[in-house]
């Protein structure tokens, strides 16, 4: 009894953490001070006396926060508000102001902005006299403005952004004005990226930049050509040749792991972070890197961000020269990596002195794999200190920690991520907040067709996140494919968990379930909760080892065929509910069913590839006719990361 007692335990605790963020949301840093004027508008009858007042040099968010404020006013009430300069303002109009305008620095002249400055995310939003006012750094093209108002869209309309074609707001002739006492709104993270095909597979960043997000890959803070795993990809490579044509890997073969590879590898290949040992090759080494760095530099006039990151390798250099020099950082391969990389960017920042003057940039590495151990010691209070003063991060310098191996099925304090955890808090004892970022995960890696939700494993993660420090979060979700398995549920689940940790990631689920599917909502949220128990209670009794990024195990225990049919049930439950619009909407029909369907091909998965020999050649043939269709109305082209769509019908 006290057997079966504990098993119960276990399942129903890990299922509170697979679906079930901690927090609720009353002490979130973010929270803004607000009443709704009941006997005030902003929009009456159709009509506005409010204009959107802009510096007159706005920043490139500034001008599109105030065209979105302007356009989803105009879809919610008819109402068109004008968009006028900090100088043009007209005579007896009221307004919103969007950045540090001219009506701002005279309703509060004494707001220095410190406390957003150099942020992206955090604002300030006051009213007074019945005006709004919203202001952020100047860093960042002002992207904290239009978060600001995307906020209060949300208190003026009800806005919220659920998905690209699914974005609610109340249609009204009225909008009451809303009344802001003076706060600075303060994110979890100031910066934040979901790194997903279903994102930024878009021909432009609008849906992305409406979840709050920056794109890693190719937006605007991150310089494109850099990201990623790049030192011998592109800083220092042993086919580069040196001024008199001779092959670095030749003429320095002490520079790299491989010196005489011929082509640029991504897995196997890395620098040596010490040269050898030898000082003066270490020196010249650090100079063409940093030359190399400059040129991205002057290439890239925006970005911000320039990654160094190491190769995506479990190797590191294990020359004599790096072997003596681990004792110098505690044994933390990282250690020697931040030291060399702390040399490259002095060198760095002399060359943009000279040539750039003016010009900030920062820099970026990661602390993955074999040097996620960060180069710490405890003090005699048993605390992490940094190993020493070497190793203390360059001012610039960022460290991206991505605990690749973290068991993505159990919180940081669970015995499976002790050494996860223990990472963390050394790494935040070694950075400063503004230096310490997170490259998590949150896939299937090699199944995507198979589900695995752990939203409120991902929103404890974070909330661990939040109190080290944590300046950006990535998530690394499917970011080569379409995918099914509730991509865009996790998309906005994430995006507003990013946002704020302390929300509850069920009540997020169920309202976006709720929003997407429509009619079909009841069946597909009874769909995705069957999910979680079925993840939850395999992790808890079967295979608490397949939590992780690699991908859960799919198999006949986890995914029993009576357990598949009951998922092909709620499946056909929610076309069911849908059914009514065949006739009277198509179009809503149409989108909904292939929304459904979507989810139904992991069913299809399955059963193919578990249970195939349970069906007629009739069910597979309708199967295989589902599965083309709907695989190519989502462009489906994955299986797994940098695997080919499988064929499960051959």
């Amino acid at each position: 009894m006290k057997k079966k007692l504990s098993f119960i335990l276990a399942v129903v605790m890990l299922l509170s953490l697979l679906l079930c963020a901690c927090g609720s949301g009353s002490d979130s840093k973010n929270a803004t001070l607000k009443t709704k004027l009941t006997d005030k508008y902003l929009v009456q009858q159709g009509v506005s006396n409010y204009v959107l007042v802009l510096p007159n040099s706005a920043m490139m968010y500034e001008t599109y926060a105030a065209q979105e404020f302007a356009y989803f006013i105009e879809q919610a009430t008819g109402c068109k508000i004008e968009t006028v300069t900090e100088t043009t303002v007209p005579e007896g109009k009221k307004y919103i102001s969007l950045g540090k305008t001219n009506q701002f620095m005279a309703a509060f002249p004494k707001e220095t902005l410190e406390e957003v400055d150099g942020t992206m995310s955090s604002y300030l939003i006051a009213s007074k006299d019945d005006n709004i006012y919203i202001a952020g750094s100047k860093d960042h093209r002002g992207q904290a403005v239009l978060w600001g108002v995307y906020d209060i869209l949300n208190d003026l309309i009800g806005y919220t952004y659920y998905h690209d074609s699914e974005i609610f707001y109340t249609k009204s002739a009225d909008v009451n004005l809303w009344k802001y006492d003076r706060n600075v709104v303060v994110p979890s993270f100031d910066m934040r990226t979901h790194s997903t095909h279903y994102i930024y597979g878009y021909p432009n960043d609008t849906h992305g930049i409406r979840l709050r997000y920056i794109n890693f890959s190719r937006g605007l803070e991150w310089d494109p050509l850099t990201a990623g795993h790049s030192q011998v990809y592109i800083f220092l490579a042993p086919r580069d040749e040196d001024e008199n044509g001779v092959r670095y890997g030749d003429s320095h073969p002490e520079w790299f792991i491989d010196p005489t590879a011929n082509g640029v590898s991504k897995s196997e290949n890395q620098l040596c972070w010490t040269a050898g040992g030898d000082p003066e090759s270490l020196d010249l080494m650090q100079t063409i890197i940093a030359e190399e760095m400059l040129h991205y530099v002057q290439m890239d006039s925006d970005a911000t961000f320039f990654m160094l990151g190491q190769q995506d390798t479990e190797y590191v250099c294990q020359c004599a020269g790096c072997t003596k020099a681990l004792n110098e950082w505690g044994g933390s391969a990282c250690g020697l990596q931040i030291d060399f990389v702390n040399g490259v960017i002095e060198k760095t920042e002399a060359m943009i002195a000279e040539n750039c003057p003016g010009r900030e940039v920062l820099y970026a590495i990661y602390a993955y794999k074999p040097t996620e151990t960060p180069p710490v010691k405890t003090d005699e209070n048993g605390n992490y200190v940094p190993y020493s003063d070497r190793i203390i991060p360059h001012e610039k310098l960022r460290v991206f920690f991505a605990p690749v191996r973290l068991n993505f099925g159990f919180s940081f304090d669970s015995p499976y991520n002790a050494d996860a955890y223990k990472n963390l808090l050394g790494w935040d004892a070694v950075c400063t907040d503004e230096q310490l970022m997170v490259y998590t995960y949150d896939l299937n890696i090699h199944q995507y067709f198979v589900n695995f939700y752990n939203l409120g494993t991902i929103a404890s993660h974070m909330q661990d996140y939040e109190k080290a420090g944590v300046s950006y979060l990535l998530s690394q979700g499917i970011s080569d494919a379409n995918a099914t398995c509730f991509d865009e549920l996790r998309a906005y689940c994430i995006s507003r968990l990013m946002w704020d940790t302390s929300l509850n990631t069920q009540e997020l689920a169920a309202d976006f379930i709720d929003h997407y599917y429509k009619d079909g909502a009841d069946a597909m949220q009874t769909l995705f909760d069957m999910i979680v128990e079925q993840n939850a209670w395999f992790l808890a009794t079967e295979d608490p080892g397949s939590g992780v990024a690699s991908g859960l195990t799919y198999n006949t225990t986890c995914y029993p065929r009576a357990f598949v049919e009951k998922m092909d049930a709620q499946i056909f439950a929610a076309m069911d509910a849908i059914a009514h619009l065949e006739n009277s909407d198509p179009e809503q029909y149409e989108l909904l069913k292939a929304r459904i369907m979507k989810e139904y091909l992991s069913n299809i998965y399955l059963k193919m590839v578990l249970y195939r020999d349970f069906y007629t050649e009739s069910e597979v043939g309708e199967m295989e006719e589902i599965w083309n269709r709907y695989i190519a109305y989502w462009n489906i082209k994955k299986g797994g990361e940098g695997a080919d769509l499988p064929n499960i019908f051959a």
